[in-house]
């Protein structure tokens, strides 16, 4: 029976999603095809009808979507503290299926290379966009630096704090970085007004 396009549209989503949750509990070395293509009742000649490039274009399809199913919390945060506070949560580190993909998905994808390593590099440069309005800096290009620094700070936080077997260690790596921003941005808005104060007086 020919499968119609509403239905194949629909099986794809179907991997996507299944691909998506499951690289992130596993790795995208941690599950095959056969075992996608049945977690969603398909076979491996359905599998291969939507993904005619395999394995490499499932993966860099899935991780795309990874990032695209988490960059709408990282939009609705209206501070830094506040996405910090989000982001290291007991709740997010927990969270290996639907989590960030960055610190569950880096090592895969360093190994994969390829398409996959494009689509996770356009994935982390989406979030760096997001984080941008965000920051403090004067110029672009500070703010583009501090947009990385926060990135590399929380995701290698929750990287390394689920590794942990101590939670107490764990919470005090998640802490450390929530502690940072908040410190960090209160001495620069103090800052500012002093340089400005100081100016006028010498004029």
């Amino acid at each position: 029976m020919k499968v119609t396009k509403d239905k194949a549209a629909a099986n794809k989503e179907a991997i996507l999603g299944a691909a998506s949750r499951m690289y992130r509990e596993k790795g995208i070395d941690g599950i095959g095809i056969g075992e996608l293509s049945r977690s969603v009742g398909l076979t491996h000649g359905g599998f291969y009808g939507q993904f005619p490039g395999g394995k490499e274009q499932l993966a860099s399809e899935a991780v795309s979507r990874t990032f695209e199913t988490n960059i709408d919390d990282w939009r609705a945060a209206k501070s830094i503290p506040e996405l910090l506070k989000r982001y290291l949560s007991q709740g997010h580190m927990n969270n290996w299926t639907e989590g960030c993909p960055i610190p569950a998905l880096a090592a895969d994808v360093a190994r994969n290379g390829g398409a996959v390593s494009h689509s996770f590099t356009q994935g982390v440069q989406a979030l760096i966009e997001t984080l941008m309005p965000l920051v403090d800096g004067e110029t672009v290009d500070e703010k583009h630096q501090e947009a990385l620094r926060i990135l590399s700070s929380i995701t290698g936080a929750i990287l390394i704090a689920r590794a942990l077997d101590n939670p107490r260690l764990s919470q005090q790596f998640l802490q450390s970085v929530i502690d940072a921003w908040p410190a960090k941005a209160e001495k620069t808005a103090q800052d500012v007004p002093v340089r400005q104060t100081g100016d006028t007086s010498q004029g």
